[in-house]
């Protein structure tokens, strides 16, 4: 995906049918002479949503902003409660989802720099007809004021649900290289009472019987896997071969906290396609 930094222009996914586009949105206001949906945050979303999939397969994303939750969900999209690359955020204004009390606003995320830090695109209705952002999460609303709640993010298809996922576990427990020196003083026992209890504290046996191993042989670690290898895993885990959370940790194994760090640095430089991620 190729972050849209600049408004678009001519670009028939921004311009109603009227005008020989592709788009069902309102013309925008002030109307954008080059692409007329704009400025309107909606005709900006439902565009760029398409834009990114490569045809306007989703045009009835054409509602009140605050409203495209429940319109997405009707077309078979998945919502998910945290920003993920290429997505719509959504925010409802006011308490109703009516409109009566405002429309709300939705976003596209064009990068994610960490769980709680994104760069968007977006336009507003009344307002400019192209901007990005960077929004931080420190109040719960994505940067919007107190009028507004952020009701999730609609998945991109053509992207999938790419977001960011921090190597620390949800329930923290110790490191493996903590554990390996609990081993090394004898804290858990010889195998295979060893190998047995670290399986059952939910531990990584074998990668951390390999620290073990190394720091006894007075050894630098090595890496389990070579470059080649530790790039494709890198690119099957952002096109999300090996699932997301605790299922992603147990798959990758002792190749998860290496994997994981070049996942981020990938998302965080906007690289998301097969044949443009890299390692740092």
């Amino acid at each position: 995906m190729q972050m849209r930094t600049s408004k678009p222009s001519n670009n028939k996914f921004y311009i109603t049918k009227s005008k020989g586009g592709y788009s069902t949105c309102i013309q925008g206001s002030p109307t954008d002479a080059n692409a007329n949906v704009l400025a309107n945050c909606v005709g900006y979303a439902c565009g760029r949503f398409n834009e990114i999939i490569g045809s306007m397969k989703y045009p009835s994303l054409n509602c009140n902003a605050e409203n495209f939750i429940e319109r997405a969900k009707s077309l078979g999209l998945k919502v998910v409660s945290y920003p993920t690359l290429g997505g719509i955020m959504c925010w409802q204004k006011g308490n109703t989802l009516s409109g009566n009390d405002g429309a709300g606003h939705v976003a596209i995320v064009e990068r994610i720099d960490s769980a709680s830090k994104i760069y968007t695109s977006e336009s507003g209705y009344g307002s400019s007809a192209f901007w990005n952002s960077v929004r931080t999460n420190s109040n719960g609303r994505w940067g919007l004021g107190s009028g507004y709640t952020f009701r999730g993010c609609i998945i991109n298809p053509a992207i999938g649900d790419v977001h960011y996922e921090s190597s620390t576990p949800s329930n923290p427990k110790k490191s493996n290289e903590e554990i390996a020196n609990e081993v090394i003083q004898g804290k858990w026992g010889n195998n295979p009472e060893r190998k047995q209890k670290l399986t059952d504290a939910g531990y990584d046996y074998s990668a951390i019987q390999n620290i073990v191993n190394q720091k006894l042989s007075g050894s630098k670690p090595q890496p389990s896997t070579n470059n080649d290898e530790l790039l494709t895993l890198v690119k099957k885990t952002i096109r999300g071969d090996f699932g997301n959370g605790d299922a992603r940790r147990k798959a990758l194994g002792s190749n998860y906290d290496e994997v994981q760090r070049q996942v981020n640095l990938n998302l965080n430089h906007g690289l998301t396609r097969w044949d443009n991620i890299k390692l740092f």
